[in-house]
């Protein structure tokens, strides 16, 4: 071949690289997702808000890397409830008895855990998911509305009020049960700050004062008993926060939390 039938046939194949290139679909990275949710904690108690006698630096970390809201409401103040609005993204009043407290939860209404596994994501949860009803089946199987149940690991908590559930280290029980190349979804329901708490918890094992509280609520009484059991509700925000923090580290350790949506 001489030199111009050369440079014709190597310009051609560069031209087809190219073609071929342009014509090519990008390739598409679909994002795990980490879903995390606390049990009647309020949101003025979060150091993101500009509370100081609660300390939420994994929350706050979050908040700063990513949006804070505002202006943003639950439909309902009740567990079930609340939670069936999440997980179907719609209204109270649209959800039938599935919006009761301990409720049926209908089949009829699929959750986007649900519409996920459909779509090739793996799911998974921990501590507290719909709770307390009754999920029910779907086309003849038991459903798991927040995911797959990750709850066998436990640990010995700090306080009677607190759930024996190891949260973070169930967490990472899942990470390795996900099949390679797949994306996840997971939800981290923890059992904390709800009612009962452990007297005293917050100033014995939370290194609290009662005078670090800057205002008890106008429909409490501003007593030594009031301002103890806020401290111990602080004690175990901060629990939730400890433990989505050792979330967070395993994210970064597997090199995951880039491609995660929190």
């Amino acid at each position: 071949m001489n030199k111009h039938g050369l440079f014709a046939f190597s310009l051609i194949l560069t031209w087809s690289i190219v073609l071929v290139s342009c014509n090519r679909e990008p390739e598409i990275v679909r994002p795990n997702i980490l879903f995390c949710i606390a049990d009647d904690a309020s949101f003025p108690h979060m150091g993101a808000y500009g509370c100081d006698w609660v300390k939420t630096p994994s929350f706050d970390r979050i908040a700063e890397q990513g949006i804070l809201f505002t202006n943003a409401y639950t439909p309902n103040a009740k567990c079930s409830p609340s939670r069936s609005c999440i997980l179907t993204g719609r209204n109270t009043w649209q959800l039938e008895e599935a919006c009761n407290h301990v409720p049926f939860f209908p089949e009829k209404f699929k959750v986007y855990t649900e519409a996920l596994a459909e779509h090739g994501y793996y799911t998974g949860m921990t501590g507290k998911g719909w709770a307390p009803g009754e999920p029910g089946t779907r086309n003849g199987k038991p459903r798991h509305l927040a995911g797959i149940p990750f709850k066998e690991i436990k640990l010995k908590p700090p306080t009677s009020g607190i759930a024996a559930v190891d949260y973070s280290r169930n967490f990472g029980e899942f990470l390795k049960t996900v099949p390679e190349g797949e994306p996840w979804c997971f939800w981290y329901g923890g059992h904390e700050p709800h009612r009962a708490y452990e007297y005293g918890s917050g100033v014995a094992l939370g290194g609290k004062e009662t005078a670090d509280i800057d205002q008890v609520p106008d429909f409490w009484p501003d007593t030594d008993i009031a301002r103890n059991d806020i401290l111990d509700y602080a004690y175990e925000i901060e629990y939730f926060d400890k433990h989505l923090g050792g979330i967070l580290k395993q994210l970064e350790i597997e090199g995951l939390l880039e491609n995660t949506l929190i």
